[in-house]
């Protein structure tokens, strides 16, 4: 059973600013596009992710994967003793893409809106429960971000890739 995020401000202001967020990015070539992808989901990326911040969420955005067959089936991973073999993709792995994507720009949005209201900080809380939590990820919960830091770093394709709050699976996201 697919186990949705719980985001607290995802209303028409924060769609609007995640819209503006992922056209930006699509504009500057800061948009993240998956090396699972094939050359479907290389094309309906940014038209589903936009779709999805309009009016769907994370999950309906991973069924649009799932269901475009967007994501490779079998991917070459360097192995320690040889050479590159040819492996499974996860099950998961559309699904891990859309909920960190639509996260991303959840997060600029709020990041946006904290910003807009006068108010310097983003607190991290888990948003999507998910077995047990990795303590890493536990330790950042109730913390706060620069909301301006935040996003300079979620703006980034290769800063929002090592991004402690965007780490496959961790579940957390950001309000205020």
């Amino acid at each position: 059973m697919y186990e949705k995020f719980t985001f607290t401000k995802l209303d028409a202001r924060s769609r609007q600013l995640m819209v503006q967020e992922i056209t930006a990015a699509g504009g500057n070539g800061q948009l993240y596009f998956s090396r699972r992808f094939n050359e479907t989901g290389n094309k309906g990326w940014l038209g589903w992710l936009l779709a999805a911040a309009k009016e769907q969420d994370e999950h309906w955005l991973a069924d649009q994967l799932d269901a475009a067959r967007a994501m490779t089936s079998i991917e070459k991973r360097d192995m320690p003793k040889g050479g590159p073999t040819p492996v499974s993709v996860p099950d998961t792995a559309a699904e891990t893409m859309a909920d960190g994507q639509f996260n991303r720009f959840y997060m600029a949005a709020i990041c946006c809106r904290a910003l807009e209201d006068g108010v310097p900080t983003v607190r991290v809380y888990r948003a999507k429960y998910r077995g047990v939590p990795r303590l890493e990820s536990q330790a950042l919960v109730n913390t706060t971000r620069d909301a301006d830091a935040l996003l300079k770093e979620l703006r980034s394709k290769e800063l929002s890739l090592k991004c402690d709050l965007l780490k496959p699976n961790s579940g957390l996201s950001v309000d205020y």
